[in-house]
């Protein structure tokens, strides 16, 4: 019986064989008008190459968006000051949804202590709160929020202005999204 399930494998994997020699590719140079012909002696090599598969939730979550993920590094060269502003320290923008990225720390390692102002431009149905602080702060203190107040920046759906001051080198942005996927765009002018 073993040696019967051994001789029905190898006939298989034969058959396998035999019929894969002819096969080709069905790209552009696989024997349509003006390539060679492959001769029948021809071997075949099969390589698997495996197909990223989508995430769902992530597509589900960038259609939701008021723009294409593509299309923000765009978007925000309108929404906030960019580098062709002569005061420009820095800038970044993106998107967040609550199960892919629902907080963004961004550390600015080499800025300058001193007065900045910045903005922070959001679109989408989601509020996505800013707060900016030292490099030595805890995560989540803030240095600086909106002027006369002690909270963090809440944007939803607007572009909001601010001030930041550091006393230390070095600057640290952090991003949270309460909500539906947001895009963001964050710009850093040199006041003084």
């Amino acid at each position: 019986m073993e040696t019967t399930r051994r001789t029905i494998a190898i006939g298989t994997l034969a058959t396998a064989a035999v019929l894969l020699v002819g096969c080709t590719s069905g790209g552009a140079d696989a024997g349509g008008e003006g390539s060679p012909t492959p001769s029948p002696s021809a071997s075949v090599t099969l390589t698997a190459t495996p197909t990223p598969t989508p995430n769902p939730s992530v597509s589900a979550e960038a259609a939701e968006l008021p723009i294409p993920p593509d299309e923000i590094t765009e978007w925000a060269k309108t929404a906030v000051p960019g580098s062709k502003d002569e005061a420009y320290a820095a800038g970044f923008s993106g998107w967040m949804s609550a199960s892919s990225a629902a907080h963004h720390t961004t550390d600015l390692t080499s800025m300058e202590p001193g007065s900045y102002q910045a903005q922070l431009a959001c679109r989408g149905d989601g509020t996505i709160t800013l707060i900016a602080g030292e490099l030595t702060d805890e995560p989540g203190t803030p240095v600086t929020a909106a002027p006369g107040s002690a909270e963090p920046i809440a944007c939803t759906n607007s572009t909001i202005a601010f001030d930041i001051t550091t006393a230390e080198t070095g600057m640290r942005i952090e991003l949270d999204l309460d909500g539906a996927p947001t895009i963001y765009a964050v710009s850093v002018l040199r006041v003084s």
